[in-house]
């Protein structure tokens, strides 16, 4: 009898593993919300629940009308737990991990005089799994406003540089290398968090983040972490097309290198004409990737128009080339924006941002008169813009202008 209690001892952990695996395996749950505002806006007055299939394409798998209550619920039936988005009348976006049942309280419609959807952290209250997915979406909000923070003080240091004649304040914000530093600071926080759930399947929520299009180390980390994942949890499928996404877009990366030519588009302009880039050669060109509803990107134009401005005689086009799905909402803000360059507009949100390896808006590349890319900018940060008059001066023989201000980026 004591042979058996000792061999079922040192089989439980395997079979208490096995057993883990399996109850940790939710066939449904239950997800319950409210928001504190609903928008004026009927049609919209509805939640959207997608799911994360590894790709990267979220895939809406239901939908609900917001109660007069301003509350809604969905049940969600499934195979095994995964990343879910819920789409908050266009403008909430809440992600979980559907472990466990989950409660989420938002403030949805922006009732201030001057709206802007821009990101907002909310606590979902769920599993001790899904507070990974909440720490990392506070490090990121966090990041996002400190930017914004940063870009409200340079602006009000302009401006009262115009107004009093005191250059002292920009003039000590320019000595500052502001943005890099918040950069690199949200990326430890994140690493640290994803070093804490290394072992957990959550972890995939983050994993797409980190695969650069420059760095190799960062790209073999992250099919590392996959792999792991992919061995202790098979049922994970997310994993399995993470890693076949990413591998995908890590050759596509490589074409997209300083010194590799940029890929050729055929995109219909204003009158629906397909153009090309082609017809840039010996110039030139910044291609911008923006949308009507980015408002960064939005932000982004006047400091593009005085790029131009400065250096069209001596050689510069710009090419901007909208994701929007909203062609109507498109030829608004072109008309609102009054931009004298070729204004274009994907056919493919998704395809483009393949091709161009891009998640966040506005995303800019370089291209030299050859037809090759020299940088790609990530968002419009200082040292982004700084580096674009740069690579100009040095190649139309022209003096960079001076002062710039910063603007930070929409993530999609």
């Amino acid at each position: 009898m004591k042979k058996l209690v000792v061999v079922a001892a040192l089989m439980s952990p395997m079979a208490l593993m096995a057993q883990t695996q399996k109850t940790a395996l939710p066939k449904q749950i239950t997800v319950k919300g409210s928001v504190k505002f609903a928008t004026p806006e009927e049609r919209f007055r509805k939640i959207w629940l997608s799911r994360d299939n590894g790709t990267g394409k979220a895939v809406v798998v239901d939908s609900a009308v917001l109660g007069a209550d301003l509350t809604y619920s969905f049940r969600i039936k499934q195979d095994h737990p995964g990343v879910y988005k819920l789409n908050i009348m266009q403008w909430d976006h809440i992600s979980f991990w559907s472990d466990a049942d989950v409660t989420v309280d938002s403030r949805g419609y922006d009732t201030a005089k001057m709206k802007m959807k821009i990101p907002h952290f909310y606590l979902v209250k769920g599993s001790s799994d899904n507070n990974f997915i909440n720490q990392v979406e506070l490090n990121n909000t966090n990041g996002y406003l400190r930017m914004v923070d940063e870009l409200n003080e340079e602006y009000y240091a302009k401006k009262y540089k115009d107004e009093k004649g005191d250059s002292a304040w920009i003039s000590y914000l320019k000595t500052r290398k502001r943005y890099n530093p918040m950069r690199e600071d949200a990326k430890m926080r994140e690493e640290l968090l994803m070093e804490i759930y290394k072992d957990r399947p959550v972890l995939i929520y983050a994993l797409r983040g980190m695969a650069g299009t420059e760095d190799g180390e960062k790209y073999a980390a992250v099919l590392t972490k996959l792999d792991n994942l992919i061995a202790k949890y098979p049922w994970l499928t997310e994993a399995k097309e993470m890693k076949t996404t990413i591998l995908r877009n890590k050759a596509q990366a490589m074409k997209l290198k300083a010194g590799q030519p940029v890929p050729a588009i055929s995109y219909p302009d204003d009158l629906g004409k397909l153009q090309g880039l082609e017809q840039y050669k010996g110039k030139y060109v910044l291609v911008d990737f923006w949308a009507s509803w980015c408002g960064p990107c939005r932000q982004a134009i006047p400091r593009v128009k005085e790029l131009y401005t400065q250096y069209k005689e001596k050689g510069l086009e710009v090419v901007s080339i909208s994701i929007d799905t909203d062609k109507k909402a498109w030829r608004k803000a072109m008309e609102e924006e009054k931009m004298s360059w070729m204004q274009l507009l994907s056919d493919d949100k998704d395809k483009t941002m393949e091709v161009f390896q891009f998640s966040g808006i506005p995303t800019m590349y370089m291209i030299d008169p050859q037809g090759n890319i020299i940088t790609k900018f990530t968002g419009f940060s200082p040292e982004a813009q700084k580096e674009a008059e740069g690579i100009l001066a040095k190649g139309t023989s022209a003096k960079p202008a001076a002062e710039r201000k910063a603007i930070p980026m929409t993530s999609m």
